[in-house]
């Protein structure tokens, strides 16, 4: 019998080579400005919607009866925080692993520079006795490690974010996580203090972890998670039998530190790396700050996995990978 075939394994790209995009301001906040207003990339940002502006006559013309298209946007919306970091940790690498490529903010190690970019709430853990009496624990919020008498009713909220935007705890523990800045003038949730929980720097990826003892945010946040999920399925199961090369890609981020702020475009291509993980390429607007942000692309994406933005290149902007399943 013949040795029987075996299709060759594609060698996986260990960086992607190109810019990342979280808003670095060396003057702190005062930078913000400046960098808006000078944007070399989308100088005026025409592309970007405010959200409060948004609505479903933004998308192509096929979704503008869609509710439930203009529902899935709206929800992730809601989702989406700005991620504020103080701090670079000691043990950023000089290079990409396995390249001679230079790693974000290698040469401000040790230094207290303000660092923002955009993450997901992913999901939220009740560790209260009436949803998990074996995982029941005394809270470990800034509140309650002062507190005499810590609360035992407390959860954790799951922020995804990109690795170059957040690396390690050190950063994490000087990181601000900024809930509901839509505008300028409406009411915003701080959380300050997270540790991580899975950090790759190859796929550009982390996930931030912040316990709290706030049962009302917890559970708010909970059913905006699940609905998320349940519309994500449902958009899914309608539209993945669109052609591939006209997919669209949604984004909501902070670029240089703004409110929340829409982008829609298409998916180009993507590419699998790493497995099951997948990177897109999309011409959806983006700008520094936009690190992190969540691509919804329309058909591919599954619902847990949405794949945060990490950089641009000559191919277009480009996302952290992540896991796909069919």
């Amino acid at each position: 019998m013949g040795n029987s075939y075996r299709k060759p394994k594609r060698k996986q790209e260990s960086h992607i080579s190109g810019n990342h995009e979280a808003e670095m301001c060396y003057g702190g906040e005062a930078d913000l400005h400046k960098h808006v207003t000078g944007c070399k990339k989308n100088p005026g940002h025409k592309d970007f919607i405010p959200l409060k502006d948004f609505n479903i006559n933004y998308l192509p013309s096929s979704y503008h009866d869609d509710d439930l298209m203009s529902e899935t946007i709206q929800t992730m919306a809601a989702l989406t925080v700005q991620v504020k970091t103080e701090f670079t940790s000691l043990k950023r690498p000089e290079f990409y692993p396995d390249t001679q490529v230079p790693y974000p903010c290698y040469n401000d190690r040790g230094h207290h520079v303000m660092r923002l970019g955009t993450g997901r709430v992913k999901y939220v853990k009740k560790y209260t006795e009436s949803h998990s009496p074996w995982l029941c624990r005394t809270c470990r919020c800034a509140k309650c490690q002062v507190s005499a008498t810590p609360s035992k009713l407390c959860g954790e909220v799951r922020v995804l974010t990109a690795t170059h935007v957040v690396f390690d705890d050190s950063e994490a523990r000087q990181t601000r996580c900024v809930l509901g800045f839509d505008d300028n003038k409406s009411p915003v949730v701080s959380l300050d203090g997270w540790e991580v929980d899975g950090a790759y720097i190859k796929r550009d990826t982390c996930e931030l972890s912040y316990e709290t003892c706030d049962l009302e945010l917890l559970d708010e946040l909970d059913k905006m998670c699940r609905r998320f999920d349940g519309l994500c399925r449902e958009v899914r199961n309608k539209y993945r039998r669109f052609d591939d090369v006209d997919k669209l890609t949604v984004i909501v981020s902070h670029p240089h530190g703004c409110p929340k702020q829409v982008s829609v475009g298409q998916c180009t291509h993507k590419r699998e790396r790493f497995g099951k993980y997948t990177r897109y390429w999309y011409t959806t607007c983006t700008c520094p700050g936009s690190s992190g942000a969540p691509v919804y692309t329309l058909g591919y994406c599954g619902w847990w996995y949405l794949h945060p933005h990490s950089g641009s290149n000559s191919e277009g902007n480009y996302s952290g990978d992540c896991w796909e399943f069919d």
